[in-house]
This record gives C-alpha cells, sequence and structure tokens, in this order.
C-alpha cells in the first residue's frame, strides 16, 4: 500500500506538471510570433510597397471603361509584335547567355591569373548602370565604333562596317552582354564546387568527354544554370534602356508603355501594358519551371 500510495503521487504530480508546462510554453510561442512579425515586416512592407501595390495600382487604371483598353491592346498589332519581341529577346539572351556561361565555366576552372581574369570580365557588366551600358554599347557597335574601327581599319578582316546597331542581333548582343552575368557567375561557381576526380573515375570507365558532361557534370550545375537562366531572363523581359536606345524599329513592351505615358499621357493604355507584361512573364516563368522540372524527372 505504501508503495501504491508513492505511486499514486508520483502519477498525481507529474499529471500536474503536464498542463502548468503547456501553459508556461504558450506565452513564449506567442513571443516568438511577434519577434517574427517584427523581423518579416520591413520586408513585406518593400515587397507590397514596390511590387504589390504598383501592380495592383496599374490593374485598376487599366480596367477603366470596363477594360477596353485590353481588348484594344489584343488587337493591334502593334500590341501583339511588342510581345513577340519582348519575349523573343528574353528568351534569345536567356539562351545565349546559358551558351556562353558553360564554356567560360571551364576556363574559369583552370584557376590562377586566367580564371581570375575570367571571373573579373564575367562580372564586370553588373557594375555599369543599365542606361551608361545601352548608350556605350550604342557608341561601340556604331559603324563608326570602336569594334567597326578595329576590324575595317587596324586589322583590316572587312572590307565594309558591320550594321549592328538598331538590328535584332545587336539588340540581342547587348542585353547578352548586360545581363549575362546573372547566369555566367552562378555556373562558374558550380563547375568550381565539383570534385574533379568524380569526372576522371567516369572518364576511366571509358566515358567520353561528352558522356561525362552530360551524365555527370550537367546534373550538377543544372540547378544554377537554371537560376541563373532566369534571372537573365527576367532581367531582359523587363529591361528599358537598351532596348530603348538600340532596338529602333520595334518596342518592347517596356518601352512601349513609356511612349504611352510621355507621349499621350494615356494612363490606362500604360497601364494594360504593364499587366500584361507582368502576366506574361509569370506564366512563361512558370512554364519554364514545370518544363524543367519534368525534364529533370525524366532524368
Amino acid at each position: 500500500m505504501p508503495n501504491a500510495a508513492c505511486s499514486h503521487n508520483n502519477v498525481h504530480v507529474n499529471t500536474e506538471a503536464i498542463p502548468a508546462g503547456s501553459g508556461a510554453s504558450a506565452p513564449r510561442l506567442g513571443r516568438g510570433a511577434g519577434w517574427l512579425f517584427l523581423a518579416l515586416a520591413p520586408g513585406l512592407a518593400i515587397v507590397f510597397a514596390l511590387a504589390v501595390y504598383p501592380l495592383a495600382l496599374a490593374a485598376w487604371t487599366s480596367l477603366e471603361d470596363g477594360g477596353r483598353h485590353y481588348a484594344a491592346f489584343l488587337a493591334s498589332e502593334a500590341g501583339r509584335a511588342a510581345i513577340g519581341r519582348t519575349v523573343g529577346l528574353a528568351l534569345a539572351t536567356m539562351v545565349a547567355s546559358i551558351a556562353l556561361s558553360i564554356p567560360l565555366g571551364y576556363l574559369a576552372r583552370s584557376g590562377g591569373w586566367r580564371g581570375t581574369l575570367i571571373r573579373t570580365l564575367v562580372a564586370l557588366p553588373l557594375a555599369v548602370p543599365v542606361l551608361i551600358a545601352g548608350y556605350a554599347l550604342t557608341l561601340f557597335l556604331s559603324d563608326n565604333g570602336l569594334l567597326n574601327n578595329v576590324l575595317v581599319r587596324i586589322l583590316h578582316v572587312l572590307g565594309s562596317p558591320l550594321h549592328i546597331n538598331y538590328t535584332w542581333g545587336g539588340l540581342v548582343a547587348a542585353c547578352t552582354w548586360r545581363f549575362f552575368p546573372y547566369t555566367g557567375l552562378l555556373v562558374i561557381t558550380a563547375l568550381q564546387t565539383i570534385d574533379r576526380d568524380i569526372e576522371r573515375a567516369a572518364a576511366s570507365t571509358g566515358a567520353g568527354p561528352l558522356q561525362v558532361f552530360w551524365r555527370v557534370t550537367l546534373p550538377v550545375i543544372l540547378p544554377a544554370t537554371i537560376t541563373g537562366g532566369i534571372l537573365t531572363f527576367v532581367s531582359t523581359f523587363g529591361t528599358f534602356s537598351i532596348p530603348l536606345m538600340m532596338g529602333r524599329g520595334g518596342d518592347v513592351l517596356s518601352v512601349m508603355a513609356y511612349r504611352q505615358i510621355a507621349g499621350a499621357f494615356n494612363w490606362p493604355a500604360a497601364s494594360t501594358t504593364v499587366v500584361v507584361m507582368s502576366v506574361i512573364q509569370i506564366a512563361i516563368l512558370i512554364v519554364l519551371r514545370a518544363g524543367v522540372a519534368r525534364w529533370a524527372g525524366r532524368r
């Protein structure tokens, strides 16, 4: 009986301790949630002020006259052409950036002064503001610019200057130079983290260089390549200064919105262009992500 009493007392004490502990943890959870909210509040406020509010205001303004501006935009040849140019420019720049990043990443793996030089040259465009980059590239690629002077008058490689400015190829080249580092730096870093012994082991089994890259290297650098490609795509999709200076003969969506405000002060039409631009960009990013995930799953 004493043992039973002791057991009863122990059970009684333990069962009373459980609600006491639970009651003490509730204030701690409340304080933790409060600190978490305070930590996230500045970032949430910035996102709301710079992204949510402007986009919501543009959507509200574009709905004046019952959405007539959307029908007019989609029915106009200029609007459809601007969509095609914007999407095409962003995709072409993304593909060109990925194609350049992988070879440069292999060169940068060598280390020493060569690797340092390549990483510095890849990162250099990020230090140049987009407006200055657009103006400098316009001068550099002009018929009487540095590139043509070197090719025609110094090296005598060409008999006449290359017409690069105000062409589609020149616009893609300029956007690639400016936004390529987002992909290049990530791919270079990913390649440097790969243990070369793994690649050597794959090569020792009889796999060729292409097989080693496809089966060993690419799966490792794929996340960095996708992330960099998306960053390049988003940056090019919304760029303004370079297409404004080098894109004569056809506007992208950002330049079209600018002209609708600067030329005619047509805020509903400009807001419609901005909303269409945002919706298309988000939809393409979702499709790209789903496609890459499906491709990675098949591997």
